[in-house]
């Protein structure tokens, strides 16, 4: 009886986001910023080439956003992009992923809209490509 209950207490976490691509094989992504249940982007700031990708990997229970999108912000200095650079936006759900290829240097501050009041602010410094 006990090992019947632990089996259906893990499928029942594995339903609530303890599975999924997020929780897959290492990524070849030229950086990767976690998602986590204290409502934080970890690490909060990385540095990139263009054209590389960064990753984001949702391992919390909660479903996240990554905004770039200043008309979405609800402090516009959470959202930052270079010049010219059209917004970006994207659900992020439990063990789910995110990847997005910055072309254009400069500086990329995002934030999650569900959460952006508790701080979850991140950012992505794109240097030129060598």
């Amino acid at each position: 009886m006990l090992g019947l209950l632990l089996t259906a207490s893990l499928l029942s976490l594995g339903a609530c986001g303890f599975g999924g691509p997020a929780y897959g094989p290492a990524s070849d992504a030229a950086a990767v910023v976690e998602m986590t249940n204290g409502l934080a982007f970890q690490p909060d700031g990385v540095r990139i080439k263009a054209g590389e990708t960064v990753e984001w990997r949702n391992r919390s229970l909660f479903t996240h956003t990554v905004t770039d999108d200043q008309a979405r912000a609800k402090d516009a200095a959470d959202a930052q992009l270079p010049e010219g650079v059209s917004s970006f936006s994207a659900e992020v759900g439990p063990g789910e992923v995110y990847r997005h290829i910055f072309t254009v240097p400069g500086t990329y501050r995002y934030f999650c809209i569900p959460h952006e009041g508790r701080g979850m602010h991140g950012q992505v410094i794109v240097e030129p490509a060598a």
